[in-house]
């Protein structure tokens, strides 16, 4: 049985509606039958569901899916365009946003560097003023049993109508579920909650992210978080921690290194 993408827009959502839409446009996606808000092309399905997607926490997957992609609508504080993509999950007892408290999703590094990559190539083709980047892990839903990667254009209301930002989410998540990208396996910590140095390096070091737990993370560290991100990374094993040297404060540094050095987990200081 070959494998799988679900690709899910929820009805709430205008950019995961317009991504949505675009991704059926380009891509030529046909209903399947006896199956409402369903559709597919070839290994790709497109779901609409009426939830949020960040509350999303059951979904009946197709036989054979290995990967849950949401296009979703990005918010900040900043207003600033943006085009993002992060593995969910909640790194600390916080869970206002969906999922379980202290839960992270199932990941595939490939598939966000993959998606990650195709942002910055469609950026420069479009000539778009965004900022691409990834996300910390953060909200829900951490429940699905495959890995469950999101696609985001933010920050408003005029980037989520956006035809050229639309475009860039769609291939990007097209291009996640179809030719994920390889490259070294990692799981990142520190920084704010875009992932500046991590995002650099997955274009100039060859890393793929799993889970990134940013300094946030550290208010209430938990030595079952940090090796949960490396569990729940799927495919090829990941044994590489990325650290943002100087987005970690001295005394939670040492606590982190103490933990990966007694699981043999290698270290690499951006």
């Amino acid at each position: 049985m070959s494998l799988a993408t679900l690709v899910i827009a929820s009805r709430r959502d205008i950019a995961a509606q317009n991504i949505a839409n675009e991704l059926s446009r380009t891509h030529e996606f046909s209903p399947v039958e006896g199956e409402a808000d369903l559709s597919r092309h070839e290994d790709i399905f497109l779901k609409h569901v009426e939830s949020e997607g960040i509350r999303t926490s059951t979904v009946d997957l197709p036989s054979g899916v290995d990967c849950v992609i949401f296009a979703s609508q990005h918010r900040s504080e900043s207003n600033e365009p943006t085009l993002t993509v992060h593995w969910p999950g909640n790194c600390t007892s916080n869970s206002d946003m969906g999922g379980k408290p202290k839960t992270l999703s199932y990941t595939s590094p490939p598939r966000s560097r993959a998606a990650l990559l195709t942002l910055d190539k469609l950026r420069e083709e479009h000539k778009l003023n965004y900022a691409v980047s990834l996300e910390a892990t953060h909200h829900g839903p951490t429940e699905l049993d495959v890995p469950t990667l999101f696609v985001e254009i933010g920050s408003t209301e005029r980037e989520w109508r956006d035809p050229h930002a639309i475009s860039a989410a769609s291939e990007a998540i097209w291009t996640a579920a179809t030719a994920p990208a390889q490259g070294t396996p990692a799981v990142g910590f520190g920084g704010g909650h875009y992932c500046n140095k991590q995002s650099a390096a997955v274009r100039t070091k060859g890393f793929a992210f799993s889970h990134i737990l940013s300094k946030y993370f550290f208010d209430e560290y938990d030595e079952r978080i940090v090796l949960a991100a490396f569990e729940k990374t799927r495919g090829e094993r990941c044994h590489t921690a990325v650290l943002d040297w100087k987005g970690i404060r001295g005394p939670e540094r040492r606590l982190l290194l103490e933990t990966l050095k007694e699981k043999n987990i290698d270290i690499v200081r951006l």
